[in-house]
């Protein structure tokens, strides 16, 4: 059991993050979180009745942890440029991460989650609790502001 974990976490790992970075803006919190998140994980893998499922359950508990983090902190650093986490990203990627980490606050959730982790607008939804169409309208938004920030158009 504890290899099927590891194996599943290591193949979701960097997306995951990416989903705690965009929630927090600040890649230590993020990374305090994931490891938070990990271990909360791993002590209730034996629970997970479908392990198909993984991406989405885990998703949900590093969003949670997320919130929970917010709540015992008054504030959150933002993120500038530390996007050393992403070391082996071609230089391209690492220009839409920035932007993606440049979005409005809550519509770098959508993107990471549609597009870095590969999840259906129902899976998405699953992990956030929210309508299907309320998460294909905010990711439509979402791409439209980061087409704006990679086109150069951002007031920013």
């Amino acid at each position: 059991m504890r290899e099927l974990f590891e194996q599943k976490y290591k193949e979701n790992e960097k997306a995951l993050f990416l989903v705690a970075v965009c929630y927090l803006h600040n890649t230590e919190d993020a990374k305090d979180c994931m490891q938070d998140a990990a271990l909360a994980a791993f002590k209730s893998f034996d629970r997970l009745k479908n392990k198909a499922y993984f991406k989405t359950w885990f998703t949900r508990i590093v969003i949670n942890k997320c919130k929970d983090h917010i709540k015992k902190q008054k504030f959150t650093e933002y993120l500038t440029d530390d996007l050393n986490v992403f070391y082996n990203m071609p230089v391209s990627d690492m220009e839409i991460v920035d932007a993606v980490c440049r979005l409005k606050k809550g519509s770098a959730l959508y993107i990471a989650l549609r597009f870095y982790n590969d999840m259906t607008y129902a899976e998405a939804a699953r992990a956030l609790k929210q309508p299907v169409s309320t998460v294909k309208y905010r990711t439509g938004r979402a791409l439209a502001e980061l087409k704006n920030i990679l086109e150069g158009d951002a007031d920013r």
